[in-house]
């Protein structure tokens, strides 16, 4: 038997600071080996915590977390702005930041459940329209995300000088 995935919203990030800090090293550790761009460190953790802990203090920012026997095995990370460093939008804008699941919990439907949690939490706010990233080498994040009705809008395009 499977064991039981618990996935729901966290309202106070600083609660779970230490496993979270913990999931995000992973995450970005597994991103710079493929892009070689965030460095996964103690500082950009910090950071990273203390910008998911306002987001979702000022209610402008969700954690939906997933759970096994009391581990938090994943995370997804969305955040809401009309206002970003070089524009404004006419409408509010759900972004997907940040989608994580423990290796040896993939395959699972972990994630799927935790994007939907999260878009149902954007949803009901209003927000009509969301968007996230995601580096063209996960494959399996890709179909996740079409599988979610996600389609590309544009492309990154990057240069190692």
């Amino acid at each position: 038997m499977r064991d039981q995935i618990r996935v729901s919203e966290c309202s106070s990030v600083r609660d779970l600071a230490a496993s979270l800090r913990n999931l995000w090293l992973r995450l970005a550790d597994e991103m710079f080996k493929i892009e070689g761009f965030i460095i996964p460190s103690e500082s950009n953790a910090d950071r990273w915590i203390r910008f998911a802990e306002e987001s979702v203090a000022e209610g402008r920012g969700f954690l939906i977390i997933a759970e096994c026997d009391s581990e938090i095995v994943g995370f997804t990370f969305a955040t809401i702005s009309r206002e970003f460093p070089l524009d404004a939008t006419e409408h509010a804008i759900g972004t997907i930041n940040d989608v994580y699941v423990l290796p040896e919990y993939r395959g699972r439907g972990i994630g799927k459940r935790m994007v939907a949690e999260c878009l149902g939490k954007i949803k009901a706010r209003g927000i009509k329209n969301v968007r996230l990233s995601v580096l063209a080498e996960n494959k399996a994040a890709i179909k996740l995300y079409k599988r979610l009705n996600f389609k590309i809008r544009s492309y990154e395009m990057f240069k190692r000088l």
